[in-house]
């Protein structure tokens, strides 16, 4: 962490994941800081980038009923040349919510949402053609989510954050 990062900088980051639309005023009331340092710190850790940006998490079910999958791909070669090649492919499919490179039985985990079935397979053949390198898709159809990414446990995942 830089000499410039303390542990306020930290409140605001945990406050400020939890909840992007809170008030320049009530975080400064959350972090003990006077509104303007507030905002001061607050542009200051966009700037450095300890803050990448801020989302609407929107109810997709209100607009539509997207199929979501998540695939498990398997390369049969390993050279980043083959991995490069997909991950161009992948980064260029607005339907790709994420993608990961994983070790184990798999090379990469990529999660979809599709219009359809049809749609799903439209993308993996597509793959499949430009990255002949993927030996195995294993694919998993998301029948509900039962947790939603609500930021990171930043108090669980070092426990020298002591804010």
């Amino acid at each position: 962490m830089s000499e410039h990062f303390d542990r306020t900088d930290l409140r605001i980051l945990d406050t400020v994941q939890r909840d992007g639309r809170i008030t320049n005023r009530e975080l400064a009331e959350t972090v003990s800081l006077s509104p303007s340092a507030c905002h001061q710190r607050l542009q200051r850790l966009i700037e450095n980038g300890w803050i990448n940006s801020f989302h609407g998490s929107i109810n997709v079910e209100r607009l539509c009923s997207p199929l979501q999958c998540i695939a498990a791909l398997s390369m049969s070669s390993h050279s980043p040349d083959s991995f490069r090649q997909l991950e161009h492919a992948v980064d260029q499919m607005p339907e790709v919510l994420e993608a990961y490179t994983v070790s184990g039985a798999s090379d990469f985990i990529i999660r979809f949402a599709c219009a359809s079935m049809t749609r799903y397979i439209e993308l993996t053949d597509e793959l499949i053609r430009e990255c002949p390198s993927i030996s195995n898709i294993s694919t998993h159809v998301v029948m509900r989510q039962s947790k939603h990414f609500s930021g990171y446990p930043l108090r669980a995942l070092n426990p020298d954050f002591a804010f």
